[in-house]
């Protein structure tokens, strides 16, 4: 294994961390009947790695994007700041 195909595979490994956090975070929300924009806002809180890890911040945004499409919630809004 290549050391591109070493980071290629952590990093799917990460995004698959990402979204099963997600998913998690999804199942809580609906049971507690909250609507998708409170769901969106609720997963962006749950980014367990912050944005001071690049690779897993990819993964997590990578995850975001897929996850967001598969459940068809609303980007989350941004405040800028963190």
């Amino acid at each position: 294994m290549t050391g591109d195909q070493h980071e290629h595979s952590l990093r799917n490994e990460q995004v698959g961390q990402a979204y099963m956090v997600m998913l998690d975070v999804y199942e809580k929300c609906r049971q507690q009947g909250m609507t998708p924009a409170q769901i969106s806002q609720e997963i962006e809180k749950a980014n367990p790695w912050g944005v001071c890890q690049t690779w897993r911040l990819q993964a997590w945004l990578i995850a975001r994007r897929e996850f967001y499409a598969d459940y068809t919630l609303p980007p989350p809004k941004t405040t800028g700041a963190r």
